[in-house]
């Protein structure tokens, strides 16, 4: 009797035994699933950073006029998923797209007006984020690349080529002109994807009227990934 009672002892413990080790086994994968999240997310953040809230564009002083030579234009190279061209087919457009960062919440423009400039610290075409790029309407003698930026109009198509050549097509959204003197508080708004897809938005210094000696409005153009 007592023999069986034993057996039956070390039977239950060893089942015990089992158990406790499944839920050790369990709880280990638990942390090693949790622990792999973690440092992926911590990771994500470092490679995309908070974007700086942009509240003013920087003026256009003295911008080159030369456009760049055809040789120039071809031979032009980014990294691999940033923006290198902007086409807009209405306006006849294709310009290459500079590289820039924001300081101060200073939204910068193109030392070239036949250039775009493209914020780094924003998305990157093909991964849905808000891709923000600025550009000049008007140099002192010339007129820059997006001059007749405010004759798009709804549906109008912009096209982005990256560095690896892979080109990601947009659709005009909504057009806004702002007066200057409220971008503090209007640029944050273009910061936002419209209708939750990834979302272009150009910007671009004009003058209210012919007459005017300074750029006292913004022009914002929104466009969807189609």
């Amino acid at each position: 009797m007592g023999l069986k009672i034993d057996r039956r002892a070390r039977k239950i413990t060893k089942i015990l035994g089992l158990i406790v080790l499944a839920v050790l086994v369990v709880c280990m994968l638990k942390i090693l699933i949790w622990e792999h999240s973690y440092y992926q997310n911590k990771s994500a953040e470092e490679r995309n950073p908070e974007q700086a809230v942009i509240t003013a564009l920087a003026d256009v002083v003295t911008p080159d006029e030369n456009q760049p030579t055809q040789e120039q234009f071809d031979k032009y190279q980014v990294s691999r998923t940033a923006p290198r061209y902007l086409e807009i087919p209405r306006l006849k457009v294709k310009a290459r797209v500079q590289d820039s960062n924001v300081n101060e919440h200073i939204l910068p423009v193109p030392d070239n007006i036949f250039d775009v400039s493209w914020y780094s610290g924003s998305g990157r075409p093909g991964e849905n984020g808000n891709i923000l790029i600025s550009g000049v309407a008007e140099g002192l003698t010339k007129h820059g690349v997006f001059y007749n930026l405010d004759s798009l109009e709804k549906g109008d198509e912009i096209i982005l080529e990256r560095g690896d050549g892979e080109r990601f097509s947009y659709g005009i959204e909504k057009l806004a002109i702002i007066d200057k003197k409220d971008a503090a508080y209007q640029l944050p708004n273009a910061q936002k994807r419209i209708n939750d897809k990834e979302t272009l938005v150009l910007f671009s210094a004009r003058r209210s009227d012919e007459n005017d000696a300074d750029f006292n409005s913004i022009i914002i153009i929104h466009a969807n990934i189609k």
